[in-house]
């Protein structure tokens, strides 16, 4: 019996040594496989410099080592982008000018093959330090095309090619002096040169997009796990189905070049901060609670309000971490309200947040300046969010059958009180660059600099209609970590070479090959901006996950430094999703529906035709967009523009306002009628979804119908705007009808209630 025992046991010990043994080969296999050494730093005793030397020469000088063909001539190339489906851009074909230096000297197929995506991380940034020491992502970047010198040195090299082309085109040939001639050779330079600065931007979005994937997010359990199947799959396709042990058999091994291995960057490239971020100052901003506690650093908020609906923090950087983002984006935690204001917008934010004890929210809300709101404004909005609030207005009264039965805090019989930090972000911008963060642009850096890892970021007069927790339950946010709003569906145009340019300036498939990094697909490329439209987003709220989106974010912010982007769009409004497109994350949702006009419909009476007849169209007149929940059809999310029917009304000469026009015709025409009607709750009836053409044109009719689905018109500061809930008729002498039908909502009872008493608690009507 005892010598039965001792078999079993050796026959355990022999299957355990065995297993082990097993073990540690595959994880000797797997490492060796993925992150095997490659030799970095040439320590042989050789100069390039030394003329005597000959085993070096500079890295100028003519390479003897034979060229490989450009990158799209590799035999896997073309297999990769059918394989990824990867859709070429129609337009010049931009890329990071780095991979021509890598590319110089390695073959497609065997980087692709032999080196992991950290080992890709590195060859990149190895070589952006070859081809300029000096490299650094500069906020003042003149990206404007200069003449002077160079511009007469192109002149007097080129001028007969140019005045032959000209004399081509015109059919004449010109004088010197001749005007349309200076404006010819200008363009023409402008041309040239204009290629030299699209390559510098593409350059610097690539690095900035690749540092913050390769050294800032590579934390990430999400994309170690996207990147690393990539990888694997990737060389899985170029060798075919081999076993593992033959997995690299066939293909040529991976050697550094003798310059690649003379540059040595240390373990990690994570000390890079200061070349990609040289606008930043490395502080974390000032949270200061409504208490007047302070904190230099992230405050953890399931702690300090013993909430344990607040998620913690995800993880705790190590304390040697260097990467400064990284360290930031892993100690925020919860989510909560994000707004950026000065103590111009105060009386805004006061009313904002008695709503929002209207609405019972229970999210802590940080309001980000740059320090620049008084202690004033810090006293005041405290108490719009720490006073008891039990008086309420009368239209609480019928509202209040709708509302749940523990709507009042059991102690004040009130509105629930409000969790109010105050963050201050001057300290976060390096001093030189503070001014790059006025106006639009301190609202993109209080989306990367607010502590929450779930957000709703809004504008001072952004009216919520639904409590702000519903936001995070909406199915495009939790299916992809972003929800954006769309604006009025106008037609206002934009430069024909907007689109074509904004697509030449993106990532293409050598991203992809590389690093996992997608070009712009259709989801980007069908936004209205792309098809010439003048607005694509509303950006009154926006509601992100920082931790699916954090290197997104970072790119929001950098495109504020870039003028031939940002000068394309209107303050912020564009910023969000193309931050996102252009990080090559496209996994952002717009809402279905287009905003609409809300408030209550012209009466038909009130605009007739010509001939007396009534309009087959219906007419919403309001200064205030809103936005419909696309998974009901139905139910309003949020307004815009505060909740008095004219958020202009404190800037009108009502003398000279009630003899515009028409449009406001139930109104009495005069001063008083018009000033009271301006300053008074707007009372939300029903909206409109006005239609908008797939070819965005105008509707042209005989019919006296409107031919677009927007009409701006002159009251209210040039803020009211008029839906049609139908553009288009039939022509004149025709049976053709080109009438398109957008969408109309008659809210019921409930929600009239409720937005009448919404809007009296954002007014302070008694």
């Amino acid at each position: 019996m005892g010598r039965m025992n001792i078999m079993k046991t050796k026959r355990k010990l022999v299957i355990y040594y065995s297993a082990t043994a097993l073990w540690l080969v595959s994880i000797l296999y797997w490492y060796y496989t993925y992150f095997k050494a490659i030799p970095e730093i040439d320590t042989s005793p050789h100069s390039i410099y030394d003329i005597y030397d000959n085993h070096y020469q500079l890295p100028s000088e003519t390479s003897t080592v034979e060229a490989p063909a450009n990158f799209k001539q590799d035999p896997n190339y073309q297999m990769l982008v059918e394989e990824y489906n990867i859709t070429e851009k129609p337009v010049d074909d931009y890329h990071s000018s780095v991979y021509e230096e890598i590319f110089k000297n390695h073959n497609l197929t065997t980087v692709l093959a032999n080196l992991n995506f950290k080992q890709r991380c590195d060859l990149y940034f190895r070589n952006l330090f070859l081809k300029n020491n000096n490299w650094i992502l500069h906020p003042d970047r003149n990206y404007d095309v200069q003449f002077g010198k160079p511009y007469e040195d192109f002149i007097n090299a080129n001028l007969g090619s140019i005045r032959e082309a000209y004399g081509n085109e015109k059919g004449t040939q010109p004088a010197d002096d001749d005007g349309d001639f200076v404006k010819y050779k200008k363009q023409k330079y402008r041309e040239l040169k204009q290629g030299e600065i699209d390559q510098m931007v593409v350059d610097d979005l690539d690095a900035l997009r690749l540092y913050n994937k390769c050294y800032v997010t590579d934390d990430d359990p999400d994309q170690k796990q996207r990147v690393g199947n990539f990888v694997k799959e990737q060389r899985k396709l170029i060798v075919g189905e081999e076993t593992k042990s033959q997995l690299l058999k066939n293909i040529e091994p991976f050697e550094y070049t003798k310059f690649e291995k003379l540059f040595n960057h240390g373990q990690s490239a994570h000390n890079y901060d200061h070349r990609i971020y040289p606008w930043l100052s490395f502080e974390t901003p000032v949270f200061e609670r409504w208490t007047g506690q302070l904190y230099n650093s992230i405050p953890n908020y399931r702690e300090i309000l013993k909430d344990k609906s607040q998620p913690p923090p995800i993880k705790t950087a190590k304390s040697e971490e260097l990467n400064f983002f990284k360290k930031f984006k892993n100690q925020c935690n919860g989510k909560g309200i994000v707004l950026s204001i000065g103590d111009q917008h105060a009386v805004y934010t006061v009313n904002l947040i008695h709503l929002l004890r209207a609405l019972g929210n229970k999210l802590p809300i940080q309001i980000l300046y740059h320090d620049d709101i008084s202690e004033d404004t810090k006293r005041a909005l405290t108490t719009a969010a720490r006073e008891d609030f039990s008086d309420l207005p009368e239209s609480y009264r019928k509202a209040s059958m709708y509302l749940p039965n523990d709507y009042l805090e059991k102690e004040s019989n009130g509105l629930p009180k409000q969790e109010i930090w105050f963050v201050n972000m001057a300290s976060v911008v390096h001093e030189n660059y503070r001014d790059k963060f006025r106006g639009f642009a301190n609202k993109l850096l209080a989306t990367l600099f607010n502590s929450f890892n779930e957000f709703i970021l809004i504008d001072a007069d952004t009216a919520m209609m639904q409590n702000p927790e519903y936001f995070f339950q909406l199915k495009g946010y939790q299916e992809t970590g972003s929800f954006f709003f769309r604006d009025r569906g106008t037609l206002g145009k934009r430069s024909k070479n907007d689109p074509p340019h904004l697509h030449r300036l993106a990532q293409t498939s050598i991203d992809k090959l590389m690093f996992n990094v997608d070009p712009f697909s259709n989801h980007t490329l069908h936004q209205n901006v792309f098809q010439g439209v003048q607005h694509s987003m509303e950006s009154g709220l926006v509601v992100i996950n920082r931790q699916l989106h954090f290197s997104s974010i970072i790119m929001i912010v950098y495109l504020n430094f870039v003028a031939p982007i940002k000068g394309k769009v209107y303050g912020d409004k564009e910023l969000f999703w193309l931050g996102f497109a252009y990080n090559g994350d496209e996994n952002y949702h717009f809402n279905q529906y287009g905003a609409a006009s809300i408030g209550r419909l012209t009466r038909p009476g009130d605009r007739k035709r010509p001939d007396g007849t009534y309009h087959h169209s219906k007419e919403l007149c309001s200064p205030h967009p809103g936005h419909i929940n696309e998974e009901d059809g139905h139910s309003l999310l949020w307004i815009n523009s505060g909740f008095r029917f004219c958020h202009q009304s404190d800037k009108i000469n009502f003398d000279e306002e009630y003899v515009i026009g028409d449009k406001l015709a139930f109104l009495e025409k005069t001063p008083d009628a018009y000033r009271k009607f301006y300053f008074s709750p707007l009372i939300i009836r029903d909206a409109i979804i006005p239609p908008l053409a797939s070819d965005y044109k105008h509707r042209l009719n005989g019919a006296d119908e409107p031919s677009s689905g927007w009409m701006m018109d002159k009251y209210c500061k040039n803020y009211m705007w008029c839906a049609y809930l139908s553009v288009g008729g039939k022509a004149k002498n025709s049976d053709e009808d080109n009438t398109l039908e957008g969408k109309v909502i008659k809210f019921t009872q409930e929600e009239a209630a409720l937005f009448d008493y919404y809007g009296d608690v954002w007014v302070g009507e008694e």
